[in-house]
């Protein structure tokens, strides 16, 4: 998520996408009520009355000067893998909602997101959205700080510190639980995605963040009613906060980037398999759309396919090469990439949860696969998926042992197989995506050969001399 707000920055990977969809496009309608919505309740949660006994002497320097802070921190911000970013501005929010009565405090904040979608020129949508959201979002959050107290009249009771816990976990989780939902809720809207998928992809690996700001917001505000020069001391970890996660998102980006150039060098090894991990990744999220799985698994299978071959990077080419069937000898070595690429995917926890469907991709339902002999339901589910988007994918490749297969004679060898070599679920799944269309859709999106045929453009694919046969391992 953010170390602020999420609005309409923080996505998996459809940030933006909803402001500049067509007007045709049904969603945008959707999106528009409810970006309608978010600004009507920003206006009208103005009117929600203070309950505060503080004079404005003490509130009004801070509204101010960290209206002026916030203003500045928008723009630290550090972007995330998924799009979106992460800003420290949630910081001065905190404090000014526990320093400053409402309607002011919701001033405040809108005023220094405005500011900053402006001179960034925002899309009118996304400017309205993240306005209108985060008054609500400090509105509700000056509410709910009416039941604790505010933090001048606490600490001028004179009694023990630990009664401003309240106060701090009041507004801390009221600014994240608001600030989640209606950005997650855009978001579901536009992605197509469930609202349950979209709050866990928010959440995950963030809580600590959005608490560690919330922390260190509520420390700002009760260093200010003590001395108010000291605040301006937390703008060093401020500083910190953001280059650290600045580091972290390069470090996350890096190794994304650097495991799939490996398994992009495998498939450029060999130019009959030329984008065939792409090809293999948009067959598997398709079928599994089909099957119905969650969205988190979509995910970890669509990423694992991806480098489902990245273990051949550790294959020589005499042997991922030779222009015909392996020998036996050769063939264990070419076993051996089930077990290369797992191993390689597991020094990092980004993609360790998808290294079992990597390992197990080229076992069969009935057990007479490799590296284990897995049968039925011990192979992960992801790698039973995966095993008939590579095969299907194998099967209409030109290979150096054989010329590729038509898509309706690939259709017909997975029909064969159903339930000795593939999950017959699974398999029947692929056959209504094959009827309906959307293989043979999907294999000119991703093959950039049939993509150039329907430009007209003149093509280079391979064409091997060896008549088509069954030898060597699919995918």
């Amino acid at each position: 998520m953010n170390l602020g707000r999420a609005a309409a920055r923080n996505t998996p990977a459809t940030a933006n996408r909803w402001m500049r969809a067509p007007k045709e496009n049904k969603q945008a309608l959707k999106v528009g009520s409810f970006v309608g919505c978010v600004c009507l309740a920003g206006i009208v949660s103005l009117v929600i009355p203070a309950r505060w006994t503080t004079s404005t002497e003490h509130w009004l320097p801070a509204f101010m000067i960290l209206t002026a802070v916030a203003i500045l921190l928008e723009f630290v911000s550090v972007p995330l893998p998924n799009s979106g970013s992460i800003t420290v501005a949630t910081i001065a929010h905190i404090a000014t909602i526990l320093l400053v009565p409402a309607p002011f405090a919701a001033i405040s904040v809108g005023a220094s997101v405005f500011v900053e979608e402006a001179v960034r020129r925002a899309p009118v949508p996304k400017l309205a959205f993240n306005v209108g959201g985060m008054l609500v979002t400090s509105s509700l959050c000056s509410l709910a700080l009416g039941f604790t107290g505010d933090i001048w009249a606490i600490r001028s009771s004179g009694g023990p510190q630990v009664v401003l816990l309240p106060a701090f976990l009041v507004v801390g989780l009221t600014y994240h639980a608001v600030n989640l939902v209606l950005t997650s809720i855009v978001f579901a809207i536009t992605s197509g995605r469930s609202i349950t998928h979209v709050l866990r992809a928010n959440t995950r690996g963030t809580v600590l963040n959005d608490a560690g700001a919330a922390s260190v917001g509520a420390f700002a505000a009760l260093i200010w009613t003590v001395e108010p020069l000291l605040a301006t001391l937390l703008v060093l970890p401020a500083a910190v906060v953001s280059r650290s996660f600045k580091h972290s998102h390069r470090l996350e980006v890096e190794t994304r980037s650097a495991v799939r150039s490996l398994a992009d060098i495998v498939d450029d090894r060999d130019a009959t398999t030329y984008h065939h991990s792409e090809r293999v990744a948009a067959y598997s999220l398709a079928l599994g759309k089909e099957l119905g799985l969650a969205e988190d698994q979509l995910e970890v299978i669509e990423q694992a396919a991806a480098v489902h071959d990245l273990g051949k990077i550790g294959v020589p080419d005499r042997v991922l090469l030779k222009p015909g069937p392996l020998t036996p000898a050769e063939f264990a070595i070419m076993r051996l990439h089930t077990e290369i690429g797992p191993r390689i995917l597991n020094q990092f926890d980004l993609f360790h949860e998808g290294a079992a469907i990597v390992r197990h991709h080229h076992e069969s339902f009935d057990g007479s696969g490799y590296p284990e002999g897995l049968a039925g339901d011990a192979i992960p589910y992801g790698a039973r998926v995966v095993a008939v988007a590579d095969a299907f994918d194998a099967m209409t490749s030109d290979r150096p042992y054989r010329s590729a297969l038509s898509a309706s004679d690939a259709v017909e060898r997975l029909r064969a197989g159903r339930g000795r070599q593939w999950d017959p679920v699974v398999v029947d799944a692929f056959l209504l995506l094959f009827t309906a269309g959307a293989i043979e859709r999907s294999m000119r999106i991703h093959d950039p050969a049939l993509a150039a045929v329907d430009r007209g453009a003149p093509t280079h694919r391979l064409r091997p001399s060896r008549a088509p046969g069954d030898g060597g391992p699919p995918g």
